[in-house]
Formats: structure tokens, C-alpha cells, sequence
């Protein structure tokens, strides 16, 4: 019974990230198709609807397809339903708002997708634990940048540092989640470079 609870655990997380990376490719393609402005426009048409159902969750109220989600998607033991979405969505509406070049908005919503997923896929079968944080792997720090090594489609050669210091930043015991400290981390560094 305990194995088949791991099982069962293992295969909603990994079906949580590739959820999480689509979604990330699916912004990046509204982008790219309809504009900054459309994005930033159908993000915040997310958070408030997102908003609306989390406040009505929280209070007791019954919907049925965030229901599924939380049953099939969310995370045991976080702080309110939607908590890591929130943070996604925020995230990038982060990037879009403060990044204006669509090439550099994509690679750092690419990393946050695909380089984050592929850090929880591959670490949780890492063996070989940070040194500075026992919750992660360097096998799922090694995922994470090269993973996000594919966004040099978007940016070029800029992608090793930024896959460097997203990778190392995702690694850290902050108390912050990553689907905000990655794109902070992104969006700090395309305002420096």
C-alpha cells in the first residue's frame, strides 16, 4: 500500500510539471501570436478569475472543475488552493511587465516552464543532495540548466548565465517559491545585461 501511495504521488507530480511546462509554451505561443500587450492582458483576466475561485474555495464553496484540479494537480499541504498557480501567473506577468523584448520575456517563461519541470522530474530520482539545501538534488539542479539551455532559440548565448543563476537560484532554502524567485531572477537579470 505505502509503495503504490508513491507511485501514485510520483506519477501526479510528474503529470503536475508537464502540465507546468505546457502551460509556460502555451503563454510563450500567445506571445508570439498576439503580442506583449495580449498576454499581459489575458494574465491578469487569469489572476482575477484565478482570485475569485481561490476566495471561494477558501470559504467553503463547492466548484467542480477546481476541485479536479486541486484532487489531480495541487500539492498536499500548501498554504491555500491555487497557491503555486498564483505564483506562476504572477511570475510571469512580472517578466512581461517589467521585460520589454518578446525574445527575452520567452526564454525567461521558458526557463520558469521547462527548466523548473524538468528540476522537479529529474531531482526527485537524484541521489546527490545540495550541499546547501537538503530538499533538492544536484541532479535536478543539473535538469534545471540544461533544460533551460533550449531558450537559447529565443536569446542566443545569454542562456548559459541566465540557466546558471535561474538553476542556482531555484536550488536555494528561500522561503519563497519558485514560480517567483525564477522569474524575479530572469527579469533581474535581462534589466542587467
Amino acid at each position: 500500500m505505502g509503495e503504490e501511495k508513491i507511485e501514485t504521488g510520483a506519477r501526479k507530480e510528474a503529470i503536475r510539471q508537464l502540465v507546468h511546462a505546457i502551460i509556460g509554451l502555451f503563454m510563450i505561443a500567445i506571445m508570439f501570436l498576439l503580442g506583449r500587450g495580449y498576454l499581459i492582458a489575458f494574465l491578469f483576466f487569469v489572476t482575477i478569475i484565478g482570485l475569485l475561485i481561490i476566495n471561494f474555495r477558501t470559504t467553503g464553496g463547492k466548484f467542480p472543475i477546481a476541485e479536479w484540479f486541486e484532487k489531480k494537480l495541487e500539492r498536499n499541504h500548501v498554504r491555500f488552493p491555487g497557491y503555486g498557480s498564483s505564483w506562476y501567473v504572477v511570475g510571469i506577468i512580472l517578466m512581461a511587465l517589467v521585460i520589454h523584448d518578446q525574445n527575452e520575456i520567452a526564454a525567461g517563461i521558458f526557463v520558469l516552464a521547462v527548466g523548473d519541470a524538468a528540476s522537479t522530474i529529474f531531482g526527485v530520482n537524484g541521489t546527490h543532495k545540495c550541499p546547501y539545501n537538503e530538499r533538492k538534488t544536484l541532479e535536478g539542479s543539473a535538469a534545471f540548466f540544461a533544460f533551460s539551455l533550449i531558450a537559447f532559440v529565443f536569446i542566443g548565448w545569454k542562456v548559459i548565465p541566465l540557466a546558471l543563476i535561474a538553476s542556482i537560484a531555484e536550488s536555494l532554502p528561500l522561503p519563497y517559491d519558485d514560480n517567483i524567485m525564477i522569474p524575479i531572477v530572469a527579469t533581474a537579470f535581462f534589466l542587467l545585461v
